[in-house]
């Protein structure tokens, strides 16, 4: 009986210590399932946190040690699982700015339930057995607290652990600033998830009582002053001079479905037609970081970059900016933009008149008779807006957003249209084409309700995705689908890309094989509606009907892991210093409201 005693009595004496090392595993295993790479850094940081943590747990008595231990690792196991779910889903971890969209979580409920897999629940297995154990009148834990022999020892430790990288990165890799040198996955690789929480708190409080520098200004100039170099003519040049302008973001909708069938049926008829009368561009790209579909509409109503954590439709939805909007504003149209969500979905209500718009129309003003999906469907949506438009003064802008082609691709059977075979029923890739043959439905009636009411001759009308919906993770099912092999760099080139169109009637369907991305659509609008920004360029991208320019920046944060640069030579991992430099300007013309000072 003695021998049978020793584990139990073991366990009582080591039972703080044994938190600190299952929370350490949980770290660990926190790499291993969201493919994040273990370097040195986030052993030694992520020790070091510990150890702090183990040696405040000194500053309690008896049970009062156990349970601010299991404080610290429900908050950090918490922290885990929130982090893998954002992964999984955005190819970022969770920084500060994402909790100001918190107001965005009650539409993501069934994204959220569909991302969770059974293996995440390793990390509150040993919260669930220790408050049996540690509550029990049986389970007595009593240790001397020594603030000599516990505190200062492993507070010491602690310390080192988290010098220990930076250290390392200054004096072996010579890097200047260590920490400012990495997003926020690459402090999660360099610095561990506690790490990289530590470093963007530290970011953040900095970033709050920001303020741009002569330099900063200086170096912002310098790049907005540099002129676009146009080697070609373009006869498109003006056709939207006078006319309305109709900008439809379309929820995750990617290139590759179109002009393609499933089971012979065409999963995209309307854009399929709507390409016979566009100016195509099926080299395209989402930009998006952290604000995604928000970020979508920034890029394309801005032509700046979203900053690189966060949304700035949260974070700084009272700037000036130089937008779509108040181009058109003050060339005398009206301005409109309509989501069928709540107005506070993406802070779009605050962020909207900022951008120029005069009017939002949100999920309270349409009748809701038909729901799908995350909210009112899009076949509502467009009926009502086509409604609402033929009572707009023209000219007007009006920037509509879709909805129902969200992740996870649920709507009702009865709104299914496509008879899909077995082995694309109820997936993924079968539930995305559902739901992307419903928002092309409803385009049709959109286009048809324009023409009704005599307003699709006098209106340009632009499509582009806000980012994708089926992502590299999910490549196995598209393969399966096309049955062939797809290389990273098809997939970049051929499925990655999203649709942008440029549709008028009088249109001859034409194909432009120019790389571009959504930060170019504004200045090609420029130059569609003949309008243009009072005073110096105040854009960073190009018109892609005349530029040659060739290439595209994907920034991480968004749907990528690592930054892409996309040539038609190459499809390669990193950006160009000048590319950096760009992002980097952008973030300091956002963070320092620079047209603010103007």
């Amino acid at each position: 009986m003695q021998g049978l005693k020793a584990p139990k009595e073991l366990f009582v004496r080591y039972c703080n210590e044994l938190v600190y090392i299952f929370l350490f595993i949980k770290i660990i295993l926190f790499h291993l399932l969201t493919d994040t790479p273990v370097s040195s850094g986030v052993y030694s940081t992520s020790l070091g946190f510990l150890f702090i943590f183990y040696a405040l747990s000194y500053f309690f008595r008896n049970k009062g040690r156990l349970i601010f231990s299991y404080a610290v690792s429900f908050f950090i196991s918490l922290l885990l699982l929130s982090n893998t779910l954002y992964l999984d889903y955005y190819s970022s971890p969770v920084t500060i700015a994402t909790f100001y969209q918190t107001s965005n979580l009650s539409g993501l409920g069934d994204s959220i339930l569909y991302l969770f897999q059974p293996e995440y629940a390793v990390y509150f297995l040993d919260l669930l057995v220790l408050p049996f154990l540690i509550f029990r009148r049986s389970f007595v834990y009593k240790k001397h607290t020594s603030i000599v022999k516990g505190v200062l020892p492993f507070a010491v430790f602690g310390v080192m652990g988290l010098f220990m990288k930076p250290v390392k990165l200054m004096l072996i890799d010579k890097l200047e600033n260590p920490v400012q040198a990495y997003d926020s996955l690459d402090q999660t690789v360099q610095y561990g998830i506690m790490g990289h929480h530590a470093l963007d708190t530290y970011f953040h409080v900095r970033d709050a009582n920001f303020t741009l520098s002569s330099e900063d200004r200086q170096l912002i100039e310098e790049q907005l002053n540099k002129k676009e170099e146009y080697t070609k003519e373009t006869k498109y040049e003006g056709i939207g001079k006078g006319k309305n302008l109709i900008l439809i973001q379309v929820e995750s909708l990617q290139q590759f479905v179109l002009n393609k069938k499933v089971n012979g049926q065409e999963i995209t008829p309307t854009l399929n037609k709507m390409m016979d009368h566009s100016i195509s561009f099926p080299n395209f790209y989402a930009q998006t970081i952290g604000g995604n579909s928000s970020d979508a509409e920034f890029l394309t109503q801005t032509s700046l970059f979203p900053i690189n954590s966060g949304s700035v439709f949260f974070r700084y939805p009272s700037n000036t900016y130089h937008s779509l909007a108040n181009m058109l504003k003050e060339n005398g149209y009206g301005t409109l933009a309509v989501h069928a969500d709540e107005k506070t979905f993406w802070n779009r209500h605050e962020m909207y008149p900022s951008l120029g718009f005069e009017k939002y129309v949100t999920i309270e003003q349409f009748p809701q008779k038909e729901m799908a999906g995350m909210g009112v469907g899009d076949k509502e949506m467009f009926t009502e807006t086509a409604r609402i438009l033929a009572d707009q003064k023209q000219p007007f802008y009006s920037f509509l957003v879709t909805l129902t082609n969200h992740m996870p691709y649920e709507i009702e059977k009865e709104k299914q249209s496509l008879a899909l075979p077995p082995e694309l029923d109820n997936s993924l890739l079968g539930n995305y084409f559902q739901t992307v043959k419903y928002t092309d439905e409803a385009l049709g009636l959109f286009l048809e309700s324009l023409k009704e009411k005599k307003l699709l001759e006098d209106s340009i009308i632009v499509l582009y995705g806000d980012h994708n919906g089926i992502f590299h993770r999910d490549k196995q099912q598209v393969e399966k689908w096309i049955q062939k092999d797809i290389t990273d760099e098809e997939w970049y080139r051929e499925y990655a890309t999203i649709p942008f169109m440029i549709y008028h009637p009088s249109i001859k369907g034409e194909i432009s094989q120019t790389i571009g991305g959504q930060i170019d659509v504004l200045p090609t609008l420029e130059s569609i509606m003949d309008v243009s920004v009072k005073g110096a360029n105040t854009m960073l991208g190009a018109d892609l009907l005349r530029t040659k320019k060739g290439s595209v920046l994907i920034p991480s944060g968004g749907y990528v892991d690592k930054p892409l640069s996309i040539t038609a030579q190459s499809v390669s991992q990193g950006l160009t210093e000048d590319q950096q430099k760009v992002l980097e300007l952008s973030n300091l013309i956002i963070k320092g409201n620079y047209f603010g000072e103007e």
